[in-house]
């Protein structure tokens, strides 16, 4: 019997290639997008499940409530607390403090300086993480204070080969590293950390080693992690109740803040990486990624799927009419309902089979462009894998009943005597086809619109002013622990005579924001250190006051966000106290200067205060000629080679930092303009097909029409009308639910564009076009054939 299926069904996809390759393609499309949104999914849930300690494994977390604000879990925890909670917490087995992440060394071995990915570490780091070492002993390996491991790629980028257990690397303008007075002794090699680990690194060090300059002894500073391995029987519930009972005794002993904490599983921490409020990434989570990426990819490729699926329904139930009375003469031979529903979803089987073959060449062929979009390495060999062809074989279920059960039911339901007599309804005319089609452009309109907008805004991102000329900036850094005069002078005496070089600055900021007192108010303001030349290399337009006009100065310039957070009418002469960071002394505004921004745009321009400071601040900021370029860069690299020959020179231009800001959001773009691609392409398609369909059936009409004299105009109008009013509807379905959707996404932006209303428009009358010209196409053919053939045949 199945075998009579097959063949029958072979015999009609034969017989209508068309229709067989318009499902065949769309299937394809849709099944390839689902696939690569289950490889995403399933590379996002794959990450830290290689640690032998799982599922015991966690992060202790800590909420930290800002100033006016609600608590925040955050990832971080403080140098004192790991210690404390080992010695007083019974059910935590193994314990590790993890410093660095954002943090990277000058490393030198031999003649050799690279900059290097540095973890400060407790000895015991590989009995918490299965991070295998491939020489030394993992038990002893950061015993040492003075020791240190290092990655297989770090051993082979220095000495070329990974046999260098003892020997020596040196850190000469690391504070640790002088207070240790000697260089630091290789004590293994570890293997490099796997794709899917949240925790980077190319060199550990000794915690004890970082604290021989950074000993915080304060409980409520949180800013690196914690990890411990719990004993089996313990609950998460058990611990978090004993970290909260020890760390309540000790703030109450020490007079400080009782902080919350809590317990994550290692294995959460990459789509939850709990940064802390200010982005600091300094607990060595760094690649954290965020659950909604894989389901709205997952939601992508859902909808092109369906509108896949709608294209099937709607030509299988369209070209109904066709296959009444083979359906009729089944029944009168004695096929029962069943049989019918039977052969029509083998059908669907076998255009569906096939179509699951090409998406697994699809998505093969599209891997790489797809990696690139969403920052994976996904290998190929993931698509073969065999939780990938369980899911598959699921998908491919779910595909044959939904593109084939309803029209294999309606097809079996046809009245033998009705299909003999010609009064069968042809179903694509039906509300249930009218609602598919008015889904599946609904979800195209959606796309389109969503498109334009992505599109205005990021164009709007790319071409705001930001208050300076960021445009062929170069910032590079002073790194370690220098005499910053010293250095900035032999760069300046460097650079002085190179053409290429138009402005040369020096200063810095520290992280986030910080009080500003004046008078009886106390202001959260932003601290940059600058030199009198920081204004012109940058393009800031100074709007009252002057600038600093010598090497110190006492004064102050501050932005227009800070006067109107102040309420300073005459700014100019108001004495302020800055942050004691800094120092103690009174400050004076001397300056004002128009807004810029110094962050994202998604960040409303904060308070600024700008200072000189005579010891902080290692950022170099330099203006390049752009006809000059590379001759520029090349006089800056030798020149810091000069003042810092045991340094590894980087550069970023200005722009491609502000550009990064942004990076998701491009990507994002990219892959949406897809989406909105392949969706118009599947409707078109579909859209063909139906037509194609309603003129064979109508060719009768059409020649009567014809002979009447009816013109190429009034046919196309007939045919198109019922369609067009269809596309018309999911237009005004989708633009609302475009507008919410868009809207929210602005809102994560503090400036950004409007939704303008001419968007909508362009998008309705491109897809009312689309829709016409691919109605027009089928019915102009139909138009040119000889009508006196079709009514010859009736």
């Amino acid at each position: 019997m199945l075998f009579n299926y097959l063949k029958i069904a072979l015999r009609h996809h034969r017989k209508n290639k068309l229709y067989a390759g318009i499902n065949i393609i769309g299937l394809a499309i849709g099944i390839s997008c689902v696939l690569l949104a289950f490889l995403y999914l399933k590379d996002e849930n794959s990450f830290d499940r290689f640690h032998h300690q799982n599922p015991h494994l966690y992060r202790i977390t800590t909420a930290v409530t800002q100033p006016g604000g609600s608590p925040q879990w955050t990832g971080s925890t403080g140098q004192l607390h790991g210690p404390a909670f080992k010695a007083q917490v019974p059910e935590i087995t193994a314990y590790t403090r993890v410093m660095g992440g954002d943090i990277y060394g000058d490393i030198i071995a031999g003649n050799k300086v690279l900059k290097q990915q540095l973890l400060f570490v407790d000895p015991g780091f590989f009995q918490v993480f299965s991070f295998p070492l491939v020489k030394g002993d993992s038990a002893t390996a950061l015993n040492d204070i003075g020791s240190a491991v290092i990655t297989e790629s770090t051993a082979l980028k220095y000495f070329n080969r990974t046999d260098v257990t003892g020997e020596l690397l040196r850190m000469d303008a690391d504070p640790s590293a002088r207070r240790l007075g000697k260089p630091l002794v290789i004590s293994g090699v570890v293997k490099d950390p796997p794709i899917h680990s949240s925790i980077r690194f190319d060199v550990l060090l000794p915690f004890r080693f970082m604290q021989l300059s950074f000993n915080d002894t304060d409980w409520n500073n949180v800013y690196l992690s914690t990890f411990v391995v719990t004993r089996p029987d313990a609950t998460i519930n058990t611990v978090t109740q004993q970290l909260n009972r020890v760390g309540t005794a000790y703030a109450k002993d020490n007079n400080a803040t009782a902080l919350r904490f809590g317990l994550q599983r290692i294995t959460d921490i990459h789509l939850h990486p709990l940064y802390s409020p200010d982005g600091n990434r300094e607990g060595g989570v760094i690649n954290g990624s965020n659950p909604v990426f894989a389901w709205i990819f997952i939601g992508i490729a859902v909808f092109i799927l369906v509108m896949a699926g709608i294209n099937f329904i709607n030509i299988t139930l369209a070209g109904s009419l066709r296959r009444s009375k083979e359906v009729g003469v089944r029944k009168i031979n004695g096929s029962s309902s069943i049989q019918i529903i039977n052969q029509f979803l083998t059908e669907s089987a076998l255009l569906c089979a096939i179509a699951l073959l090409l998406a697994f060449l699809m998505a093969a062929a599209a891997l790489p462009v797809f990696n690139e979009l969403s920052g994976k390495a996904i290998a190929i060999q993931a698509i073969l894998q065999p939780l990938t062809g369980l899911a598959a074989a699921g998908l491919l279920l779910f595909i044959i009943a939904l593109t084939g059960a309803y029209p294999a039911y309606v097809l079996a339901k046809f009245s033998a005597i009705k299909a003999f007599s010609g009064h069968q309804p042809l179903t694509g005319r039906n509300i249930p086809g009218r609602i598919l089609i008015v889904t599946q452009f609904s979800l195209a309109v959606f796309f389109l619109i969503v498109t334009a907008l992505f599109y205005r805004q990021m164009d709007y991102v790319q071409s705001k002013d930001l208050g300076y000329r960021p445009e062929q900036v170069v910032v590079t850094h002073i790194s370690g622990d220098r005499n910053l005069k010293q250095v900035q002078d032999i760069l300046k005496n460097e650079l002085a005579s190179e053409p290429g070089i138009t402005g040369l600055s020096f200063g810095g900021e520290r992280g986030g924001a910080s009080a500003v007192h004046l008078h009886d108010k106390e202001i959260a303001a932003v601290h940059r250190v600058i030199d009198k030349n920081y204004l012109a290399a940058l393009g800031i337009t100074l709007k009252e006051g002057r600038n600093f006009t010598n090497n110190w100065s006492n004064g102050v310039i501050v932005n227009e966000a800070f006067v109107k957070a102040a309420g300073l009418q005459n700014p100019i002469g108001t004495p302020i106290r800055t942050d004691e960071y800094f120092d103690k002394e009174m400050r004076t505004i001397t300056g004002v200067v128009k807004d810029f921004h110094a962050g994202s745009l998604r960040e409303r321009i904060a308070p600024m205060v700008m200072i000189m400071s005579p010891w902080y601040g290692g950022d170099v900021w330099i203006k390049l000629d752009p006809r000059r370029q590379q001759a520029a860069l090349t006089a800056v690299a030798a020149a810091y080679k000069k003042a810092l020959p045991e340094t590894a020179f980087t550069y970023s231009f200005l722009n491609d930092l502000n550009a990064q800001e942004y990076a998701q959001d491009q990507r994002w773009k990219v892959i949406i303009r897809w989406a909105a691609l392949l969706s118009v392409l599947i409707c078109c398609s579909g859209l063909f097909g139906l037509a194609h369909i309603a003129t064979h059936q109508r060719m009768k009409e059409i020649g009567i029409r014809k002979i009447l004299g009816a013109g190429v105009t009034s046919i196309i109008t007939l045919f198109s009308k019922e369609f067009l009013q269809l596309v018309a509807i999911a237009f005004i379905t989708a633009a609302p639910l475009a507008w919410i959707v868009i809207h929210r996404w602005l809102q994560g932006f503090a400036y950004h564009t409007g939704i303008s209303a001419w968007i909508f428009v362009a998008t309705g009358s491109f897809t009312l076009l689309i829709a016409l010209a691919t109605v027009s196409f089928q019915v102009i053919r139909a138009v040119g054939a000889n009508p006196l053939k079709h009514l010859n045949a009736g």
